[in-house]
C-alpha cells in the first residue's frame, strides 16, 4: 500500500504514518546527513539538492543497517529492502506529485525499508 499525500502532512509510504520533518543525523564516520526514522522501522533521507540520490541512498542503507557498512553493501534491492523516491517540499512538509513548473528539479525524500527474513543473515526493520 503506498500513501502519496498532498496539501497536509506527509506519510510514510510504508506504513501510512506521519513521520517527522528530517533532521541532520550524525553518521559513524563523522559524516552529517538529513532524514530520520519512521516509527515501522523505514528510515528516510533528504536529498536537499535534487541531485545527490545515490549519496542519500548509501547513507540510507547505512542508517537502515544501525552504521553496519559491511551488511547494507549485501543488500539486494527489492530482496532485501524496498525504496521510494518523492519530491519534498521542506518549508511546508509536503510530499510533492511533480517536479514543480518546467520541471525543475526540487529536493527528492528517499525512503528504504528493510524487509524482513527469517534467516540469520537478515536484518530485520
Amino acid at each position: 500500500m503506498q500513501y502519496r499525500i498532498r496539501g497536509s502532512e506527509p506519510q510514510c509510504p510504508f506504513c501510512g504514518e506521519w513521520f517527522e520533518k528530517p533532521h541532520d543525523i550524525k553518521a559513524e564516520l563523522g559524516n552529517v546527513f538529513t532524514g530520520g526514522r519512521c516509527e515501522c522501522g523505514a528510515v528516510y533521507v533528504f536529498d536537499r539538492s535534487g541531485h545527490n540520490l545515490g549519496e542519500a541512498y548509501v547513507n540510507g542503507l547505512v542508517f537502515a543497517c544501525d552504521g553496519d557498512w559491511e551488511t547494507a553493501w549485501k543488500l539486494i534491492p527489492e530482496v532485501d529492502y524496498d525504496t521510494r523516491s518523492f519530491y519534498y517540499d521542506p518549508g511546508s512538509h509536503q510530499i510533492m506529485e511533480d517536479a514543480g513548473r518546467g520541471g525543475r528539479p526540487k529536493e527528492n525524500l528517499l525512503f528504504i525499508a528493510l524487509k524482513k527474513k527469517t534467516d540469520d543473515t537478515a536484518v530485520e526493520q
